[in-house]
């Protein structure tokens, strides 16, 4: 790279970004070089990487959750910036590319056996069953048009219209958190309410205050937290809490500068240079900032109704107390190795622990080292953050799975791997990927302080290198694109990790419109009208 790679326009830009010269530098180098690949050594599978609790451990372990909610130990952390676009995209689709909107309009442009044919075709059979249904009548009717005529009619391009855009509802650009997900008989709740009722029954202490974290898109934070403190206004006096509500934005110093297919930095029409969000990695400083202690982690549009939560509830309780029961152990061993007075057979039994408890495949320099190094390698081994993962059996759904990962170094650990981050032309790898049984929910509690009560640098177990190549595209022209290490990829790649499987049935995720039609997000209640 030439010394006069940046303007003074290019490095004031970066300064008001909060970004070093020597950091984009850094990330010019890795888009030179290329995306490095996760190597797989094997899937995580029951026994052998994942564990599968006892039924009659489940009560100890809610009991051990209890005990910390009850200190006020235990918060939530929701990434909620993500836009409502994707759940609405056949829609969009068909409203950008049938001139009539009706069945067989859609039909005779995307085919009978198309996928966006048979999704529009359920969405519109059972309009009446979503959440919204009743605001778009509202939003309709306020302009003189009758929804339930333009049912009958089978013409379907006002309702589209009115759902998708400012005109209307504006669901399509609508944060995913403020998108209606659930009725009840007397309301309907979003995404953010359902977490708001979720937070009382899983970190709730005894002084009924619920800690909860939003973070947010720089252009929709007004409205979510408007929005965020209203419903927190109004659940909590419905359910007798007090929510700490509190609200975060990606921060821009950790956007990521793109290049062109000759590995040039890409620049605007205007000359800037072109950042990008880093992807959902970037939280990782948000979740620092927090400065929790048990922390909660879910997506925010993985949630249930009230007569669904029971499950739910009771296995975030159950990887909580795992949690915590695994990290009063961590601490009581750490707090033995800094007492410098170690006895032979207590030295094996922190080495037991973490080889049979923590799953690490710990180096054989460990095991051939004198007691004194021994002490010092296995302090650097425990101390540091905790996450219990719980894992589903894998039906297909998207996202990331449970492997042993070998780094470059030779060390073997527990991670969750991407697709995007395994080398799909490996034959080798690719047999491993098959062979996995289980993907995560995202369904993560994570210990964040040390033996001390101090909070960890989550920045220092970080796996700087585990970043994403991706291809994109800018005013038509292509681009090459850098994501950091995923929050819970390689930002927390150095972590001690314990994988445990919990039923499919906690999993509710919505990525599609049509997804809120599962069982998962009905409620039984018809709509008032009917």
């Amino acid at each position: 790279m030439t010394k006069n790679l940046f303007t003074q326009a290019d490095l004031k830009q970066m300064e008001k970004l909060g970004i070093t010269e020597d950091e984009a530098r850094r990330q010019l180098a890795i888009l030179e070089k290329g995306q490095r690949w996760t190597i797989l050594q094997r899937p995580c599978t029951p026994g052998d990487g994942i564990t599968i609790l006892d039924r009659e451990d489940h009560e100890q372990l809610i009991s051990r959750w209890q005990e910390g909610a009850d200190k006020g130990r235990m918060s939530c952390f929701l990434p909620a910036s993500g836009a409502a676009t994707r759940m609405f995209a056949f829609l969009q689709r068909i409203r950008n590319q049938v001139d009539k909107v009706t069945l067989e309009g859609t039909a005779d442009r995307f085919g009978r056996s198309s996928e966006d044919y048979r999704e529009f075709r359920a969405f519109i059979g059972s309009l009446e069953k979503f959440a919204f249904f009743e605001p778009l009548v509202e939003v309709m009717g306020r302009a003189g048009i009758s929804l339930q005529e333009r049912l009958q009619l089978g013409v379907y391009n006002d309702i589209l219209e009115f759902l998708l855009e400012p005109r209307g509802l504006n669901y399509s650009s609508r944060p995913k958190a403020l998108i209606p997900f659930h009725r009840y008989s007397d309301h309907y709740r979003t995404a953010l309410e359902e977490h708001l009722v979720e937070s009382v029954h899983t970190v709730r202490d005894r002084k009924q205050r619920c800690g909860i974290h939003f973070t947010v898109a720089v252009e929709n934070r007004a409205e979510a937290e408007a929005y965020g403190r209203e419903a927190a206004a109004k659940y909590g006096e419905r359910l007798g809490v007090q929510y700490e509500l509190s609200f975060s934005i990606q921060s821009p110093a950790t956007n990521t500068l793109a290049v062109d297919l000759e590995n040039n930095p890409f620049r605007m029409e205007d000359g800037n240079l072109l950042f990008r969000p880093g992807g959902h990695g970037a939280l990782l400083r948000n979740l620092n900032q927090l400065g929790g202690d048990i922390v909660l982690i879910k997506n925010i549009d993985n949630v249930v109704t009230d007569e669904r939560r029971d499950l739910v509830v009771r296995h975030q309780r159950i990887l909580a107390g795992m949690l915590l029961e695994v990290q009063d152990a961590i601490f009581s061993y750490l707090r033995l190795l800094r007492s410098g007075s170690l006895k032979a057979n207590e030295l094996q039994e922190v080495l037991d622990f973490v080889v049979y408890r923590l799953n690490p495949s710990v180096e054989e320099q460990l095991l051939s080292c004198g007691d004194e190094e021994k002490v010092a390698r296995l302090f650097r081994l425990l101390n540091r953050p905790l996450r219990v993962c719980g894992m589903v059996v894998n039906r297909g759904e998207p996202g990331g799975g449970p492997f042993w990962v070998r780094d470059g170094s030779g060390r073997v650990s527990l991670q969750v791997v991407e697709q995007a981050e395994i080398d799909r032309s490996s034959p080798e790898q690719e047999a491993i990927l098959a062979g996995s049984t289980h993907f995560s929910p995202v369904q993560i509690v994570c210990g964040l302080r040390d033996f001390q009560g101090q909070p960890f640098d989550l920045r220092q177990f970080v796996d700087s290198g585990a970043v994403f190549v991706s291809r994109k595209t800018e005013d038509g022209r292509e681009l090459k694109a850098l994501e950091l290490p995923g929050l819970w990829n390689g930002g927390m790649a150095y972590w001690n990790t314990i994988f445990v499987e919990i039923p499919e049935e906690t999993f509710n995720p919505v990525k599609a419109i049509n997804d809120l039609l599962r069982p998962g997000h009905r409620s039984g209640v018809m709509r008032r009208s009917e």
